[in-house]
């Protein structure tokens, strides 16, 4: 007989973490809330993030107290367990994986413009939301651990196309950002872009790993719920991703402008263009999405003001146009 500790203390240990985690997310939604004015249709996705959040906790937590209060140490019901429950969280999780992805994607698409390279990730979440649903459909149906052999094929795919869709959607940033930093020539840049490259790969490896620490797991050990506690886990490793790269960006503008070198002007979520009077050339800054890259001005001009010069006017008089802003 399967014990106790590998079928319901497992769970246990995982909702605590989980409830970790989730307290974490709760102070990242905090910090969202209060720091940007996003347009409204990103705001509707946070908070529908954490509606379905809260209702796979709360099935979770159903979960864990019908197989350690309510049904303690019934060897019949720990093997064919409630189904209601188990709907609720691998649902939420499947959906929160979608969100995220989906919000991941389309980062990708402003920072490439590239919309061929980014319909195969929404294809492969898509895919990957279809399989865990029905799993999800599997799962209510087959409740006993003897039937997780017919889960097996459905949920490989569901595991492994979120796997494949985080990593390919990791590298394609890193390879986009790589590209920014090497058409970047000072320091300051490419210190900002090694900091969103190295956010892009620990948000998207963190995810895949688990998938794939589930994948292992579900078929390799089939008499016990450990999988499942990693699965717990799984739902809050994305809302955690979603937050920490919506939140990431303050600090980000925070170090753009706060620091400067050799001429370099951070100016996030704009596009200016700078001439300079005659045919002097000048950079035009860009920035894509919520990356800021850069600023250079070929050419110096100084301003001078005389005393009681009004600074209403750039160029002071019409006499003086060698100041330029």
């Amino acid at each position: 007989m399967t014990s106790i500790d590998s079928l319901v203390g497992c769970l246990l240990v995982a909702t605590w973490l989980n409830s970790i985690l989730f307290g974490i997310q709760l102070i990242q939604a905090n910090t969202y809330f209060k720091t940007y004015r996003d347009p409204w249709y990103l705001r509707l996705m946070v908070i529908a993030l954490y509606a379905i959040d809260i209702a796979g906790l709360m099935g979770q937590f159903t979960t864990v107290y019908l197989d350690a209060i309510t049904h303690y140490g019934e060897a019949t019901y720990l093997n064919s367990p409630s189904a209601p429950p188990r709907g609720m969280y691998l649902v939420s999780i499947q959906l929160t994986a979608a969100i995220v992805q989906c919000f991941l994607v389309a980062r990708l698409y402003r920072l490439s413009g590239n919309i061929w390279i980014c319909i195969p990730l929404w294809l492969g979440s898509l895919l990957s939301l279809g399989s865990g649903l029905g799993l999800t459909t599997i799962n209510l149906t087959f409740r006993s651990l003897s039937d997780r052999s017919r889960q097996i094929v459905v949920t490989r795919i569901w595991l492994v196309a979120a796997a494949v869709v985080d990593v390919l959607v990791a590298a394609g940033l890193v390879a986009y950002l790589w590209q920014a930093k090497r058409k970047s020539h000072f320091a300051h840049t490419h210190n900002i872009l090694k900091r969103l490259m190295t956010s892009s790969l620990e948000t998207g490896s963190i995810t895949a790993l688990l998938a794939i620490v589930v994948e292992v797991l579900f078929s390799t050990l089939t008499k016990t719920n450990l999988q499942v506690a990693f699965v717990f886990l799984l739902g809050r490793a994305y809302g955690l991703t979603l937050m920490s790269n919506l939140n990431a960006r303050e600090e980000l503008r925070k170090a753009s402008t706060s620091q400067t070198d050799s001429g370099a002007i951070s100016m996030p979520n704009r596009t200016t263009h700078v001439r300079h009077p005659g045919n002097q050339s000048a950079f035009v800054n860009t920035t894509n999405g919520n990356y800021p890259i850069e600023i250079q001005v070929a050419q110096t001009a100084m301003t001078h003001l005389e005393d009681g010069q009004k600074l209403g006017s750039p160029y002071g008089d019409e006499s003086n146009k060698s100041a330029y802003v």
